[in-house]
This record gives C-alpha cells, structure tokens and sequence, in this order.
C-alpha cells in the first residue's frame, strides 16, 4: 500500500495544466501524488476525453466522476491538498466550499502577478467596454445557466450557506451582468483557502485586502515565467542602450484581448493596431518585434493579416534574447511586462488607439522606467527622456522589490515545502 500523499489541482480547463506540471518534480521528491481535475467539457472543450495526460500529469475531467460531481470526485479522491490557481469563480468557490465541509486544506496559488492589474472603482470593474463585454460573456451563457450556478448553488445548499452568502451569490450574478467584477476589491468569503501563494512582494497586499488572508497564511513563492523564458539572474538589471551604430527594435508584447472581444472590436482591429504601430516605429527608426500570446484562437487570422509587413514574430525560444538587443518594450497588460522591466530597460504601456481605456496596476506604474504611452509617436521623446532622467539607484531599488526570491528555478520547491506543511 502506497504512503504516498494525495493532491488535486482544480482549474477550469485542461489548458490551465502548465501551471500544475512544473510542481511534479518537486511533488515527487517528496513522495506526493497529484492529479488535475478540470471542468473543459462544461464549454472551453465539451468533447474532451474524460482522462488524459499532458505530460506526466494525469488529468480528469468533471465527468470522469459523473455529471458535475464536485462532491464526489472529493470522495473518490480524497485529497490531502486542493490547489486552485484561481478561486474567485463560481465553480472554484463551490470545490472550496465543499473542501472546507470536509476539512481538506486548500491553496490558491497565483497564476500571475495580480498587481498588474488595476481596480477601477469601489466596485473593482476592470475597465472594459461595455459592448465587447456583453459580446464575451453571451458566449459563456449556456454554460453558466447549465453547469455553473445550479452546481454553485448545491454547493450553497449542501455546505449550509449563511444568508449572507446567498445575498452575496445574488449582487455577484448581477455584478457580473453589467460588466462588473467586485472580486478585484474583495472576493467572495468562499474564495479565500487556506493558504496563498504569489509570485512576487507586491501582491501579498493584494491577497491580505482581496482575500482576506493573515500576512502569515501568504507565501511568496516566484515567478515561473521567469524559469519558463530562462531568465537568469545574471539578467537582473543588465540591460543597457543598445549602440547608436546598430539597427534599434522595440518589442510589443500582446496579451491576447483581440481573441476574447476586449479593446478591439474585431481581430481586423487588432491587426490594424499592429500595422500602425509598426509604421510609426519604422517612423521613428525603429524594427517593431512581435511576442504574441500563444495559442490564441484567431492567432492563424493575425498572422495572415501581418503577413509581408515589417513585423518580426518573436516565439517562446528566442524571447529573452531578442529583448536584450531591444532600445525598449511597449508591453499589454501582462506579466510577462515585468521581464523587461527586471532587466532594467525602458518600459511602455500601451494606452494608444483601442488601448486607452486599459488600466495598469500599481507594479508597472511604479517601475521608474515606465510610461504609460497614449500616443505611439511618441516613443522616441520618452525613451530620450529616459535616458537623460534615468536613476540607477531607484531602478535597482525597484527591481530588488520586485524581482522575488532567487534562484528562480526553485519556485516549485518553495510551493511544495508549503503544501508539505498544510498535509497534516
């Protein structure tokens, strides 16, 4: 009989597994299983097989355990751990209810660096038109009318929810309705786990005010898109002006809000976007270098509309390379912005054209090396603006706050020593 420990991963598509297999070498140096749980076949992939592997990682779906049967995938299960990598969803929120019933620790560990992000409001709507809102969240109505809010609301009933939970359920779906999103002030009471993990300092005010967790039940772990894109320590802070006697690039790093109706109304847009802000830098005397989110639905769409322009695609590979050589990075809200901004080189915020309503989160803005730019012909003023201010002692202050614990490669190693610690 094995005296292996058990954890489940649970997330809402088998897309989110990256997350989860970085922890398996880690896991299994100290004799603990893990699985994913997902939820794909309720929409993100309704013809997904029931079982599967993504590497060594063995992954289920929901109806591996029978229709939506959070309950008794626990029981089947029995898990010493559940891991989340987002909690403030309805069906996130129903496993940790029903972990809590059970007495099974759980651990929401971050899946980015949440600072990036900016609430807008009291309310803490992210800042998204209207129109394209309601277009995204009418592809999802099926699926929330069919799987999420009646499993949610067992999940209410069989935990024996508080009134004031039920209230809460309520101003959420209608919250959520009008393009609101409370969570990004203060999530739910059923979002919050046992444990928490970030990336980096900066949100472990984000999981005390958000979350409501003590300073003591938060971690700060790394950032795995460090290791992901092999940035190395010797990385840290080492950018420097590229020579004048060299053709000058600037890189654009997207995060994909063309493929889910944000900003721009149409992938035509977007790649509109990216021809003039090609244009201009060529303008400008710069080569504009292209790092697209993977994996992107309309991505075949934007690479046939930038075909034969001056665009230079940057894949996974060749990323951190190409960006040392850059004069600077126009970035997304994303954070893999905080790459750049490590290495100490100059830093804009895409605000320009469809981008203006978009809001950045107190890391960016506070690097000392960034602008938020609202007019992409603008760039070489700022960038020379940069140079002549720059303070070296502060971008180091900076990057020493942000950077997070090193070495870098040993982020899982730090989540699991926490989940070892939750295993009682």
């Amino acid at each position: 009989m094995s005296n292996k420990k058990k954890i489940i991963g649970f997330d809402s598509w088998l897309g989110g597994a990256r997350s989860y297999q970085i922890l398996l070498p880690a896991l299994e140096a100290e004799c603990i299983d893990m699985k994913l749980v997902h939820i794909s076949s309720w929409g993100n992939n309704v013809s997904c097989a029931s079982e599967s592997k993504v590497g060594d990682l063995i992954c289920r779906d929901i109806s591996f355990y029978g229709k939506n049967n959070f309950e008794g995938m626990l029981d089947i299960e029995k898990p010493d751990v559940v891991i989340l990598t987002s909690t403030d969803t309805f069906a996130h929120r129903a496993i940790i209810r029903y972990c809590a019933q059970r007495s099974i620790p759980t651990l929401n560990l971050y899946h980015g660096v949440r600072s990036v992000i900016d609430a807008e409001d009291e309310l803490g709507s992210p800042n998204i038109p209207f129109l394209a809102y309601i277009k995204n969240i009418s592809s999802r109505l099926l699926k929330l009318i069919i799987h999420t809010f009646p499993v949610y609301m067992l999940s209410l009933w069989k935990t024996k929810a508080s009134f004031k939970d039920w209230i809460r359920f309520f101003t959420d779906v209608l919250h959520f309705a009008i393009g609101r999103d409370p969570a990004y002030v203060r999530a739910s009471n059923d979002s919050e786990t046992s444990k928490c993990a970030v990336y980096v300092d900066a949100d472990v005010k984000h999981a005390m005010s958000c979350y409501g967790f003590q300073h003591e039940d938060v971690l700060v772990v790394g950032n795995p898109d460090f290791s992901h894109f092999g940035m190395q320590q010797s990385l840290i802070n080492s950018w420097s002006h590229p020579l004048d006697t060299t053709k000058k690039s600037i890189m654009y790093i997207e995060t994909g809000f063309s493929s889910v109706g944000f900003y721009f109304a149409s992938t035509q847009e977007f790649i509109e976007h990216l021809l003039h802000t090609s244009s201009s830098l060529d303008e400008q005397g710069f080569d504009m270098l292209l790092k697209m989110k993977p994996g992107q639905l309309n991505e075949k769409e934007i690479l046939k509309g930038i075909s034969g322009s001056q665009i230079k695609l940057v894949g996974n590979e060749t990323f951190l390379e190409s960006l040392t050589s850059c004069s600077g990075c126009i970035a997304e809200r994303t954070s893999l912005a905080l790459l750049p901004a490590l290495m100490g080189m100059p830093l804009f915020l895409a605000k320009y054209g469809p981008l203006e309503p978009v809001a950045y989160g107190s890391v960016l803005k506070s690097y000392p090396q960034s602008s938020e730019l609202f007019d992409i012909s603008d760039l070489t003023t700022v960038l020379n603006q940069f140079k002549s201010d720059l303070d070296v002692a502060i971008v180091k202050e900076w990057i020493d706050t942000n950077s997070g614990p090193v070495p870098f490669e040993e982020m899982p190693e730090r989540v699991v020593a926490l989940i070892s610690s939750m295993i009682t």
